[in-house]
């Protein structure tokens, strides 16, 4: 949507510069420069906020941007355009919807659309309707928890937005229930009932206060829930998510505000305010904006938390005579001369044909294959072939360990939390049945740490359960890079509390390969890949692009408009990497909405290939897999068909082969010529294919050399 709002409001925002530039004196210094960061890096040109990394708008860097400005009392003077904007704006459902959907509903987003809106003074009525329907996500299976617990933050939304919308609360009895379920002796709240053990959240707490608030409950357990969140003080003065934690021990800006608003939810403030005042000010970064932590850049959720928990601590006129601010590196001093830029695809094909992954990894131009959930000796048969054909491609592990949990005490039982990077052949010990987090990583995670191995963290729509893991790899080691671009989905924008790691861990993309064959699964190859910068195209250098956050994700298909999307990555990595963009990109120059992808495939199957689909008893047989659209792996539709088939010049007719799954869905598509005695070493094939949509012809040829 183009917002012919924006230059009134980038005018509003100069004019209360100057305002306060000459009215103010040193109040106007903190105010300035947290305008300037706001107007400088987060405004984007289609009328929101979004990421300094990014080129455009989403709703929770606008939300974010909206709380500031609102705290500080500079909302823009034409407020009716950014609440348009923020209305139609849903990640999930908006023009830019490249965040894809999710099985879970993620009403914390609907929340910071209603919020953000009432602050500009806008009309939330729209809201009122969907909201009046939700109901309790327990039991949703896209929680990925074993025992059906939902995730309490979600489902705390429920009665927060209806009493932002003034609606009534007709399962209020319900949500008490609820909530005395998940409340420990101590007063403090997580996302497991308090019968399974474990202490309280921070943030968990926050939001089942703020409903006890609202339903006018506030007050039982007040004393002890007061003493719990104060012994969240660190020595620093910032907060941590439970007392003496054993996982992620450590100070968040998020969790200091959750304190912060509890606090004054329970008309208290920490026990050492002074201490917390002067922490909060530590995040503040040269640009204007905060940090999450001390010393790491500026976000614009860290901004609004650290501005809002100053605000609730009635502690402004701290940042007047605040000493000088940190000072950071620019973004272009990273010293990455001399890098090359590689293509690795994790969690890709590792089952089927190897011979098809090689000639895929050679067309597309990928260096590391990440082979997911392969049979055994699917992955070295792969590495054979590659380089008996002298392909520069090295395959490695990356596993998804289907129908295995792991026990985070206080929160719940969890699944697509344990995904893992491994050198090839590298055996690790059974995960085991629901372990502990202690018990797991001491088992599962050291090993494969020790081995040259990591976690990647695919997807947790739990935001405390997610940051408590990795915030305790930021300091023990762990989870190496958080998966983003998925699918048709994007993690980060559907989940964009992870956008507070991007300078923490590197962001990758996920391929998260279904069914059996490579080939099919092209249309993903093709359209999202993870690119690391290194000296050579090694396991060894991915690993140690990884650890020096030299990656990011990039994605560009008909999801983007054919626009490159590019995620992650150090200060000055995206600028190395898109400048050499023709390093390696993957579409056409012609035509960006091109693809370079083959439009068949031709494999010669001999009985010893165990990995190959219609492998013949005897002789060899030549199979050639045309391009379909598939979708996770069902084939939707024929884009391309064979139109003749020679071998050394002699047409032949092969036949036409298709497979269904037990559903009757369509999951293979071939054609097969078979040679039961063959007399030579050396064929020379040749295909004549036809585009279905246009009529387009091409020829592909092959030679291919029989062996007995």
């Amino acid at each position: 949507m183009k917002n012919t709002a924006l230059p009134g409001m980038r005018a509003a925002l100069s004019l209360v510069l100057v305002l306060m530039a000459a009215t103010a004196g040193a109040q106007s210094i903190w105010k300035e420069g947290l305008l300037s960061y706001i107007h400088t890096r987060l405004e984007k040109s289609d009328g929101g906020y979004g990421w300094e990394d990014q080129p455009d708008s989403h709703l929770t860097p606008t939300y974010a941007v909206t709380g500031i400005l609102n705290d500080i009392g500079a909302l823009p003077e034409n407020k009716a355009a950014l609440a348009a904007f923020i209305l139609t704006h849903h990640p999930q459902h908006g023009p830019n919807h490249e965040a894809g959907p999710s099985g879970a509903e993620m009403r914390n987003l609907v929340y910071q659309q209603i919020r953000a809106i009432r602050w500009l003074g806008g009309d939330v009525s729209s809201f009122r309707e969907p909201v009046s329907q939700w109901r309790s996500q327990a039991g949703d299976i896209a929680n990925y928890e074993k025992h059906g617990y939902p995730v309490l933050i979600q489902d705390m939304m429920t009665p927060v937005c209806r009493d932002l919308l003034g609606l009534p609360h007709p399962d209020r009895d319900s949500v008490l229930i609820y909530l005395q379920s998940r409340r420990r002796k101590n007063g403090s709240f997580n996302n497991a009932p308090a019968a399974d053990g474990g202490d309280g959240n921070v943030l968990n707490t926050y939001w089942s206060i703020y409903v006890l608030h609202i339903l006018g409950k506030s007050e039982t357990q007040k004393q002890a829930t007061i003493t719990w969140v104060r012994n969240c003080q660190l020595a620093d003065g910032g907060f941590t998510h439970q007392p003496h934690p054993l996982i992620g021990a450590n100070d968040e800006v998020a969790y200091t505000w959750a304190a912060v608003k509890t606090l004054q939810l329970l008309s208290a403030a920490p026990a050492d305010r002074d201490a917390c005042i002067r922490y909060l000010l530590s995040l503040r970064n040269a640009d204007g904006g905060f940090g999450n932590r001390p010393g790491l850049p500026s976000t614009p959720i860290s901004t609004y938390y650290a501005v809002d928990a100053l605000k609730t601590l009635n502690a402004f006129s701290a940042l007047d005579t605040a000493k000088t601010v940190r000072q950071l590196p620019p973004d272009d001093t990273a010293d990455l001369s001399g890098l090359k830029v590689f293509t690795v695809q994790f969690e890709a094909q590792g089952s089927g044909s190897p011979e098809e992954a090689v000639e895929l990894a050679d067309s597309l131009h990928i260096q590391l294959w990440g082979s997911k959930n392969g049979p055994a000796g699917w992955t070295a048969a792969a590495q054979r072939i590659a380089d008996r054909k002298k392909v520069p491609v090295t395959f490695f592990t990356t596993d998804e360990p289907y129908g295995k949990n792991v026990t985070i005490t206080g929160m719940g039982t969890f699944s697509h939390i344990l995904d893992f990077i491994a050198p090839a052949g590298l055996e690790l010990p059974d995960i085991g049945e629901d372990p502990a987090w202690a018990q797991y990583r001491k088992r599962f995670v050291q090993p494969l740490l020790d081995h040259g191995g990591a976690l990647l963290l695919q997807i947790s729509n739990n935001e405390p359960l997610a940051r408590m893991l990795l915030d305790e790899s930021v300091k023990r080691k762990g989870y190496a890079a958080i998966s983003t671009i998925h699918f048709i989905q994007n993690f980060l924008f559907w989940n964009p509390y992870l956008y507070q790691y991007r300078y923490q861990y590197p962001f990758v993309a996920l391929q998260d390969a279904h069914g059996t064959e490579a080939w099919w699964w092209s249309d993903e190859l093709t359209a999202y890949r993870t690119l690391f910068l290194g000296n050579a195209p090694t396991y060894a250098e991915m690993m140690k692009a990884l650890k020096a956050n030299r990656v990011v994700a990039v994605r560009h298909d008909s999801l983007t408009g054919y626009k490159t999307r590019m995620l992650g990555g150090a200060p000055g990595v995206q600028a190395y990497i898109k400048a050499r963009q023709d390093k390696w990109k993957w579409w056409s120059g012609k035509d960006p909405a091109v693809p370079e992808r083959p439009w068949a495939i031709i494999t010669m199957v001999t009985p010893a290939d165990s990995f190959e689909a219609a492998r013949p008893d005897t002789g060899m047989a030549i199979r050639i897999r045309c391009w379909w659209q598939a979708t996770r792996p069902v084939l939707r539709r024929p884009l391309v068909t064979l139109q003749e088939l020679r071998i050394d010049g002699t047409p032949v007719k092969p036949l036409y082969v298709e497979k269904k799954d037990r559903r009757g869905r369509l999951t293979d598509s071939y054609y097969l010529y078979t040679v039961p005695a063959p007399r030579e070493k050396k064929y020379e094939i040749s295909a004549i294919l036809m585009r279905k949509e246009d009529g387009a012809q091409r020829v592909i040829k092959r030679t291919l050399y029989y062996s007995w």
